[in-house]
């Protein structure tokens, strides 16, 4: 797994004991430190390093310059065992690394698989709510769309039920229409069979005063006439019967007048209810157009109607339909939401798990660390007492001559390095860390570049815990540069071309925790210093 790469490469540099070669034993500031070159600076010391086989050196011993050293706090002292049960010990934690950090791999593995999985149901609810709402959408245009039909619908059985009473209403007028047709086509047959009877009543009465005015001219009427007026016994009687023709003649007259008075007075009857049957049956024929037309109108609307009713149906399939897709898919981002919480939980679950591992993982690294130093100790210990040191007097290796040029990056990285060991130390205190530095480049037994002696494996420890990278990356950030004082800049350009303070002392270390190793510098002649709460010396001895 991914992670089981990364911790075991850590677990393996930690499994390596620390280089053996040309190397003394050095060790900086303890933690506690404080005060030096009235900076007002704390010195976060590092802890003790180990450095592999002793050179010996020649200088003479030089005078101890012994100042008041500042309070110390003891590490805490490794158990004590033998050396082949410390590195029993060291295997065994090892182990136990090697298997924490496998475990802590696998659980960075599952929560990076949560992690990847939350931010995939993250994006699945995302796209779960957008469906919701395009849903919900499509439901509310539905809606609108339906309403509307609904409105049409209504309008239109509005106007189908005004048509259908106007369409009633016509056949009511026609009904009417039809019987008044009835009633004057009635009324003319009545006049016409009273104008049948007039005329053959005239005609009788025409055709008997014809037949008595032929008989009277046919038959010397008017000797008759004559002779019935000279036959008259009175005057009275003649005139009477003078009236008597008179009147007959005057009642045939009339007769025939009331005959064509009548004829005519029927025939406009006759004519005028002809005229108003005409009228009628134009009035009649008029609104069965008017109901046809209707009943067209009707129709057309009864079709639109159904049109819209069928839309309407429509309409509710695709609402139903769009509804039951609303309720799966709020199903579905209600279940989204549901694992989300779930998988924040399970989130949860492995940060507490990789934080107590992590924790437990950082305290066996200590642990080992802290038994590899003592076996480290240990050995350069054994390795010095066998040897008698290695660097004899004027043995150093040291070439005085030597010009050092140092980049603006590696005058930074020494000053960085000065602020660290002997950030609140005094101004000499830091000089005396920067020449043992430019001692060691100097010499022919470490590396000859500033950089190649700072970050000699081992060799000092805010390389290892890695302050001093912390503090360089301070110093290039615009934002909180400055973190390296003055003092410390001031010692890293002074060591550089000044004479050593320290001699040509290529070790130091600090001085309280070990009172026994200034009574083994000064047995063994070894020249040392001591300034402020370090003690610098030219070669290795146990202690």
């Amino acid at each position: 797994m991914k992670k089981n790469i990364r911790y075991g490469i850590a677990a393996a540099v930690l499994c390596l004991s620390l280089l053996t070669g040309n190397v003394l034993y050095v060790q900086a500031t303890e933690p506690g430190n404080t005060g030096g070159a009235g900076d007002g600076q704390t010195a976060a010391a590092p802890e003790p390093r180990t450095e592999a086989s002793p050179e010996a050196s020649n200088e003479a011993p030089a005078t101890a310059a012994p100042t008041e050293a500042p309070a110390q706090t003891q590490p805490p002292a490794p158990p004590e065992t033998t050396q082949s049960g410390l590195g029993e010990e060291i295997d065994k934690v090892g182990d136990e690394i090697d298997k924490v950090g496998g475990e802590l791999g696998e659980l960075e593995d599952n929560l990076d698989d949560a992690q990847q999985n939350h931010t995939s149901l993250q994006k699945d609810k995302s796209q779960a709510e957008a469906y919701l709402d395009q849903l919900n959408g499509q439901y509310k245009s539905l809606s609108s769309k339906l309403s509307k039909v609904e409105k049409d619908i209504t309008a239109q059985e509005e106007a189908i039920a005004a048509k259908e009473a106007a369409i009633e209403a016509k056949k009511e007028d026609i009904a009417a229409k039809e019987k008044e047709i009835e009633a004057i086509v009635r009324s003319i047959a009545e006049t016409q069979r009273e104008i049948e009877a007039t005329e053959a009543d005239l005609a009788e009465q025409y055709e008997a005063m014809k037949l008595r005015i032929q008989f009277m001219y046919e038959n010397a009427a008017s000797a008759q006439y004559l002779e019935a007026f000279l036959e008259s016994e009175s005057l009275t009687a003649l005139l009477n019967q003078a009236e008597y023709y008179e009147a007959m003649m005057e009642y045939d007259q009339k007769m025939r007048q009331l005959y064509q008075d009548t004829k005519t007075e029927l025939d406009g009857k006759k004519a005028s209810l002809e005229a108003d049957e005409a009228s009628l049956i134009s009035e009649r024929e008029a609104l069965n157009q008017e109901r046809e037309t209707l009943e067209q109108e009707n129709a057309e609307l009864l079709e639109q109607k159904k049109e819209l009713d069928k839309l309407k149906a429509d309409l509710k399939k695709q609402q139903a339909r769009v509804a039951s897709q609303q309720a799966a898919s709020a199903a579905d981002l209600q279940a989204y939401v549901d694992q989300l919480a779930s998988s924040s939980d399970t989130i949860t679950t492995y940060e507490e798990k990789i934080e107590a591992k992590r924790a437990y993982y950082e305290e066996l690294l200590a642990k080992k660390k802290q038994l590899e130093a003592e076996e480290e100790r240990r050995k350069a210990e054994q390795e010095a007492n066998n040897t008698g040191g290695g660097i004899m007097e004027g043995d150093s290796g040291i070439d005085h001559g030597m010009n050092v040029d140092i980049s603006d990056e590696e005058y930074t990285l020494l000053a960085a390095i000065i602020y660290c060991e002997a950030g609140g130390e005094s101004y000499e205190g830091q000089l005396a860390v920067g020449y043992v530095i430019m001692n060691r480049v100097r010499s022919n037994k470490f590396p000859n570049s500033s950089t190649g002696v700072v970050y000699q494996t081992n060799q000092f420890s805010p390389v290892g815990s890695g302050r001093l990278a912390t503090i360089l990356a301070m110093e290039a950030d615009p934002d909180v540069k400055g973190k390296v004082t003055d003092s410390c800049r001031r010692a890293a350009a002074e060591v550089l071309s000044g004479s050593s303070n320290v001699g040509e002392s290529l070790f130091f270390r600090t001085h309280k925790p070990v009172p026994q190793l200034e009574e083994n510098l000064k047995a063994n002649e070894v020249p040392y210093y001591i300034i402020g709460g370090h003690i610098f010396y030219h070669r290795w001895v146990a202690y």
